[in-house]
Protein backbone atom coordinates (compact mmCIF):
# COMPACT_ATOMS: atom_id res chain seq x y z
CA UNK A 1 0.00 0.00 0.00
CA UNK A 2 1.45 3.29 -0.99
CA UNK A 3 1.47 6.41 1.24
CA UNK A 4 -0.64 9.38 0.28
CA UNK A 5 1.17 12.09 -1.54
CA UNK A 6 -0.90 14.74 0.33
CA UNK A 7 -0.63 15.64 4.09
CA UNK A 8 -3.93 16.19 5.89
CA UNK A 9 -4.76 19.89 6.46
CA UNK A 10 -7.50 19.24 9.02
CA UNK A 11 -6.96 20.85 12.54
CA UNK A 12 -9.13 21.23 15.61
CA UNK A 13 -10.17 24.92 16.08
CA UNK A 14 -8.53 25.30 19.49
CA UNK A 15 -5.27 24.12 18.11
CA UNK A 16 -5.03 27.34 16.15
CA UNK A 17 -3.16 29.97 18.31
CA UNK A 18 -5.32 32.97 17.49
CA UNK A 19 -8.51 31.01 18.11
CA UNK A 20 -7.19 29.80 21.46
CA UNK A 21 -6.29 33.40 22.45
CA UNK A 22 -9.72 34.63 21.44
CA UNK A 23 -11.45 31.95 23.48
CA UNK A 24 -9.30 32.74 26.53
CA UNK A 25 -10.09 36.46 26.21
CA UNK A 26 -13.82 35.78 25.95
CA UNK A 27 -13.68 33.54 28.99
CA UNK A 28 -11.84 36.26 30.98
CA UNK A 29 -14.36 38.91 29.96
CA UNK A 30 -17.20 36.60 30.95
CA UNK A 31 -15.71 36.07 34.43
CA UNK A 32 -15.13 39.82 34.89
CA UNK A 33 -18.68 40.57 33.80
CA UNK A 34 -20.06 38.02 36.24
CA UNK A 35 -18.00 39.51 39.10
CA UNK A 36 -19.17 43.05 38.28
CA UNK A 37 -22.76 41.93 38.06
CA UNK A 38 -22.42 40.10 41.37
CA UNK A 39 -21.04 43.17 43.13
CA UNK A 40 -23.77 45.34 41.62
CA UNK A 41 -26.49 42.99 42.81
CA UNK A 42 -24.85 42.74 46.25
CA UNK A 43 -24.72 46.52 46.48
CA UNK A 44 -28.38 46.83 45.57
CA UNK A 45 -29.25 44.19 48.14
CA UNK A 46 -27.19 46.00 50.79
CA UNK A 47 -28.92 49.27 50.02
CA UNK A 48 -32.30 47.59 50.33
CA UNK A 49 -31.31 46.19 53.73
CA UNK A 50 -29.94 49.53 54.92
CA UNK A 51 -32.99 51.37 53.65
CA UNK A 52 -35.18 48.94 55.55
CA UNK A 53 -32.97 49.44 58.59
CA UNK A 54 -33.23 53.20 58.22
CA UNK A 55 -37.02 53.01 58.02
CA UNK A 56 -37.12 50.85 61.09
CA UNK A 57 -34.74 53.16 62.99
CA UNK A 58 -35.12 56.71 61.62
CA UNK A 59 -32.79 59.58 62.54
CA UNK A 60 -33.98 61.11 65.80
CA UNK A 61 -31.21 63.12 67.42
CA UNK A 62 -27.86 64.86 66.99
CA UNK A 63 -25.91 64.85 70.26
CA UNK A 64 -22.54 66.15 71.47
CA UNK A 65 -20.69 63.38 73.34
CA UNK A 66 -17.61 63.33 75.55
CA UNK A 67 -17.85 66.99 76.59
CA UNK A 68 -15.83 68.13 79.64
CA UNK A 69 -17.83 68.70 82.84
CA UNK A 70 -17.06 72.42 82.97
CA UNK A 71 -18.79 73.07 79.64
CA UNK A 72 -22.32 74.28 80.35
CA UNK A 73 -25.26 72.24 79.05
CA UNK A 74 -26.82 75.23 77.19
CA UNK A 75 -23.62 75.53 75.14
CA UNK A 76 -23.76 71.85 74.17
CA UNK A 77 -27.45 72.15 73.30
CA UNK A 78 -26.69 75.18 71.15
CA UNK A 79 -23.92 73.30 69.32
CA UNK A 80 -26.27 70.39 68.65
CA UNK A 81 -28.90 72.85 67.43
CA UNK A 82 -26.29 74.37 65.12
CA UNK A 83 -25.68 70.93 63.61
CA UNK A 84 -29.43 70.49 63.05
CA UNK A 85 -29.68 73.94 61.49
CA UNK A 86 -26.75 73.26 59.16
CA UNK A 87 -27.95 69.85 57.95
CA UNK A 88 -31.67 69.30 58.38
CA UNK A 89 -32.86 72.94 58.18
CA UNK A 90 -30.33 74.43 55.78
CA UNK A 91 -32.16 76.54 53.14
CA UNK A 92 -28.98 76.90 51.06
CA UNK A 93 -28.43 73.14 50.93
CA UNK A 94 -31.84 71.42 51.15
CA UNK A 95 -30.31 68.11 49.99
CA UNK A 96 -28.34 67.84 53.24
CA UNK A 97 -31.44 66.65 55.11
CA UNK A 98 -31.88 63.56 52.93
CA UNK A 99 -28.14 62.91 52.86
CA UNK A 100 -27.96 62.95 56.65
CA UNK A 101 -30.78 60.42 56.91
CA UNK A 102 -29.18 58.16 54.30
CA UNK A 103 -27.33 55.48 56.29
CA UNK A 104 -24.87 54.90 53.43
CA UNK A 105 -23.83 58.54 53.07
CA UNK A 106 -20.65 59.21 55.02
CA UNK A 107 -19.67 62.33 53.11
CA UNK A 108 -22.32 64.44 54.81
CA UNK A 109 -20.77 63.55 58.18
CA UNK A 110 -17.42 64.94 56.98
CA UNK A 111 -19.13 68.11 55.75
CA UNK A 112 -20.79 68.53 59.15
CA UNK A 113 -17.46 68.08 60.96
CA UNK A 114 -15.77 70.72 58.81
CA UNK A 115 -18.58 73.19 59.41
CA UNK A 116 -17.80 73.61 63.11
CA UNK A 117 -14.13 74.47 62.59
CA UNK A 118 -14.56 76.43 59.35
CA UNK A 119 -17.10 78.83 60.86
CA UNK A 120 -15.81 79.55 64.40
CA UNK A 121 -17.53 82.92 64.74
CA UNK A 122 -20.96 81.40 64.18
CA UNK A 123 -22.94 80.70 67.34
CA UNK A 124 -20.89 78.80 69.91
CA UNK A 125 -18.62 77.10 67.37
CA UNK A 126 -15.48 78.78 68.74
CA UNK A 127 -15.68 76.51 71.79
CA UNK A 128 -14.71 73.63 69.49
CA UNK A 129 -10.98 73.31 68.97
CA UNK A 130 -11.04 70.08 66.98
CA UNK A 131 -13.66 67.54 65.85
CA UNK A 132 -12.64 64.02 66.82
CA UNK A 133 -15.34 62.21 64.85
CA UNK A 134 -18.94 62.35 63.59
CA UNK A 135 -20.63 58.95 63.37
CA UNK A 136 -23.98 57.18 63.24
CA UNK A 137 -25.09 55.08 66.18
CA UNK A 138 -27.89 52.53 65.81
CA UNK A 139 -30.25 52.08 68.74
CA UNK A 140 -33.08 49.54 68.89
CA UNK A 141 -35.70 51.91 67.44
CA UNK A 142 -33.73 54.92 66.20
CA UNK A 143 -30.44 56.16 64.87
CA UNK A 144 -28.56 59.18 66.23
CA UNK A 145 -25.61 61.25 65.07
CA UNK A 146 -22.82 61.52 67.63
CA UNK A 147 -20.32 64.41 67.47
CA UNK A 148 -17.18 64.16 69.60
CA UNK A 149 -14.96 67.24 69.90
CA UNK A 150 -11.97 68.67 71.71
CA UNK A 151 -13.00 71.92 73.37
CA UNK A 152 -11.15 75.11 74.24
CA UNK A 153 -11.18 75.78 77.96
CA UNK A 154 -11.38 79.33 79.36
CA UNK A 155 -8.16 80.55 80.97
CA UNK A 156 -8.93 84.20 81.80
CA UNK A 157 -11.20 87.19 81.28
CA UNK A 158 -9.94 90.17 79.29
CA UNK A 159 -11.29 93.59 80.25
CA UNK A 160 -11.72 95.95 77.29
CA UNK A 161 -13.80 99.12 77.40
CA UNK A 162 -15.99 98.03 80.29
CA UNK A 163 -16.80 94.65 78.75
CA UNK A 164 -15.22 91.27 79.42
CA UNK A 165 -14.24 88.46 77.05
CA UNK A 166 -13.30 84.86 77.71
CA UNK A 167 -10.01 83.65 76.23
CA UNK A 168 -8.34 80.25 75.98
CA UNK A 169 -4.76 79.47 77.12
CA UNK A 170 -3.64 80.30 73.56
CA UNK A 171 -5.34 83.72 73.68
CA UNK A 172 -8.21 82.64 71.38
CA UNK A 173 -11.38 84.58 72.07
CA UNK A 174 -14.32 82.41 73.10
CA UNK A 175 -17.97 83.22 72.36
CA UNK A 176 -19.84 85.79 74.39
CA UNK A 177 -19.50 89.33 75.68
CA UNK A 178 -19.92 89.78 79.42
CA UNK A 179 -20.93 92.79 81.47
CA UNK A 180 -19.86 93.60 85.05
CA UNK A 181 -23.15 92.11 86.26
CA UNK A 182 -21.99 88.71 84.90
CA UNK A 183 -18.69 88.70 86.81
CA UNK A 184 -19.92 86.93 89.99
CA UNK A 185 -20.66 83.85 87.87
CA UNK A 186 -17.10 83.99 86.48
CA UNK A 187 -15.32 84.75 89.74
CA UNK A 188 -13.23 81.59 89.43
CA UNK A 189 -11.34 83.14 86.51
CA UNK A 190 -8.59 85.74 86.87
CA UNK A 191 -8.82 88.85 84.73
CA UNK A 192 -6.37 90.71 82.53
CA UNK A 193 -6.81 94.48 82.59
CA UNK A 194 -4.99 97.59 81.47
CA UNK A 195 -4.18 96.34 77.94
CA UNK A 196 -5.18 98.46 74.94
CA UNK A 197 -6.30 95.87 72.41
CA UNK A 198 -8.82 95.41 69.62
CA UNK A 199 -11.31 92.63 70.23
CA UNK A 200 -11.23 89.89 67.54
CA UNK A 201 -14.22 87.82 66.51
CA UNK A 202 -14.85 84.54 68.37
CA UNK A 203 -12.40 81.86 67.33
CA UNK A 204 -9.64 84.37 66.52
CA UNK A 205 -6.66 85.09 68.83
CA UNK A 206 -5.85 88.35 70.58
CA UNK A 207 -2.70 89.71 68.97
CA UNK A 208 -1.53 92.18 71.64
CA UNK A 209 1.63 91.06 73.51
CA UNK A 210 0.04 92.20 76.79
CA UNK A 211 -2.54 89.41 76.53
CA UNK A 212 0.17 86.77 76.27
CA UNK A 213 1.99 88.32 79.23
CA UNK A 214 -1.22 88.31 81.24
CA UNK A 215 -1.80 84.64 80.45
CA UNK A 216 1.78 83.85 81.48
CA UNK A 217 1.24 85.60 84.80
CA UNK A 218 -2.05 83.80 85.40
CA UNK A 219 -0.45 80.42 84.66
CA UNK A 220 2.34 81.31 87.12
CA UNK A 221 -0.07 82.36 89.87
CA UNK A 222 -2.58 79.52 89.45
CA UNK A 223 -2.58 76.38 91.55
CA UNK A 224 -1.44 77.98 94.82
CA UNK A 225 -3.39 78.13 98.07
CA UNK A 226 -3.78 81.88 97.70
CA UNK A 227 -4.69 81.89 93.98
CA UNK A 228 -8.41 82.40 94.61
CA UNK A 229 -7.66 85.72 96.35
CA UNK A 230 -6.08 87.23 93.21
CA UNK A 231 -8.72 88.91 91.11
CA UNK A 232 -6.81 90.42 88.19
CA UNK A 233 -3.43 91.13 86.64
CA UNK A 234 -3.21 94.86 85.85
CA UNK A 235 -0.81 95.73 83.04
CA UNK A 236 -1.70 99.43 82.71
CA UNK A 237 1.84 100.51 83.69
CA UNK A 238 3.51 97.95 81.43
CA UNK A 239 3.13 99.82 78.16
CA UNK A 240 3.05 103.44 79.32
CA UNK A 241 5.69 105.94 80.46
CA UNK A 242 5.76 105.79 84.25
CA UNK A 243 8.51 106.62 86.77
CA UNK A 244 11.10 103.84 87.20
CA UNK A 245 9.95 103.13 90.73
CA UNK A 246 6.36 102.46 89.62
CA UNK A 247 5.56 98.73 89.49
CA UNK A 248 5.00 97.52 85.94
CA UNK A 249 2.64 94.69 86.95
CA UNK A 250 0.13 95.01 89.78
CA UNK A 251 -1.97 92.16 91.17
CA UNK A 252 -5.37 93.24 92.38
CA UNK A 253 -6.99 91.16 95.11
CA UNK A 254 -10.59 90.35 95.84
CA UNK A 255 -10.33 92.53 98.94
CA UNK A 256 -9.79 95.68 96.86
CA UNK A 257 -6.06 95.78 97.71
CA UNK A 258 -2.95 95.55 95.55
CA UNK A 259 0.25 93.52 95.28
CA UNK A 260 3.15 95.28 93.57
CA UNK A 261 4.62 92.48 91.46
CA UNK A 262 6.95 94.53 89.27
CA UNK A 263 8.70 93.37 86.11
CA UNK A 264 7.61 90.37 84.00
CA UNK A 265 9.01 86.93 84.91
CA UNK A 266 12.49 86.50 83.51
CA UNK A 267 13.01 90.25 83.01
CA UNK A 268 13.94 91.21 86.59
CA UNK A 269 17.71 91.48 86.09
CA UNK A 270 19.50 93.14 89.02
CA UNK A 271 16.56 95.36 89.90
CA UNK A 272 14.11 92.88 91.42
CA UNK A 273 14.05 89.42 92.93
CA UNK A 274 13.09 86.60 90.51
CA UNK A 275 9.54 85.37 90.12
CA UNK A 276 10.23 82.25 92.20
CA UNK A 277 11.18 84.45 95.18
CA UNK A 278 8.06 86.57 94.74
CA UNK A 279 5.89 83.48 94.81
CA UNK A 280 7.62 82.35 98.01
CA UNK A 281 6.98 85.77 99.61
CA UNK A 282 3.29 85.53 98.71
CA UNK A 283 3.19 82.03 100.20
CA UNK A 284 4.81 83.21 103.44
CA UNK A 285 2.41 86.14 103.81
CA UNK A 286 -0.58 83.91 103.17
CA UNK A 287 0.60 81.32 105.69
CA UNK A 288 0.96 83.99 108.39
CA UNK A 289 -2.10 86.14 107.75
CA UNK A 290 -4.38 83.83 105.70
CA UNK A 291 -4.65 86.74 103.29
CA UNK A 292 -2.37 87.44 100.40
CA UNK A 293 -2.28 91.17 101.26
CA UNK A 294 -1.70 90.74 105.04
CA UNK A 295 -4.69 93.00 105.56
CA UNK A 296 -2.84 96.03 104.16
CA UNK A 297 -3.77 98.40 101.33
CA UNK A 298 -0.84 97.08 99.33
CA UNK A 299 2.24 94.87 99.51
CA UNK A 300 5.47 95.42 97.59
CA UNK A 301 7.23 92.12 96.84
CA UNK A 302 9.81 93.40 94.37
CA UNK A 303 12.67 93.21 96.88
CA UNK A 304 13.76 90.43 99.20
CA UNK A 305 11.64 91.89 102.01
CA UNK A 306 7.94 92.55 101.84
CA UNK A 307 7.24 96.27 102.01
CA UNK A 308 3.94 97.47 103.46
CA UNK A 309 2.39 100.90 104.05
CA UNK A 310 2.77 102.50 107.46
CA UNK A 311 -0.96 102.35 108.07
CA UNK A 312 -2.05 99.52 110.42
CA UNK A 313 -3.64 96.35 109.04
CA UNK A 314 -7.37 96.36 108.30
CA UNK A 315 -9.75 94.44 110.54
CA UNK A 316 -11.47 92.48 107.79
CA UNK A 317 -12.24 88.82 108.31
CA UNK A 318 -9.33 86.54 107.59
CA UNK A 319 -6.55 88.82 108.91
Amino acid sequence: MTKSRYRSTYHRPWDIPWVRSTLLLCLTLLVVAMVIEGFARLNIYGKMLMAQRSRDRPLKRIVMVGAPPWLAAPILNSLAAEAVQFTISNPRHPAYAAELRNPLNGKILQILARHFTAHPSQGFNAWIKRVNYVRRVWLPHEQIIEISCQYRRPAALVSVGGSYYLISPRAVRLPGTYAPIDLPQLAWLMRISGVAVSVPSPGKPFSAPGIKLGLKMIALLSGHAYSSQIQSVDLANMYTNVPPTTPKIILKTRFGTQIYWGLPPGKEGFYEVPASRKLQLLHDVYQQYHRIDAGRAYLDIRSDEVLVPRTPPTTQTGQ
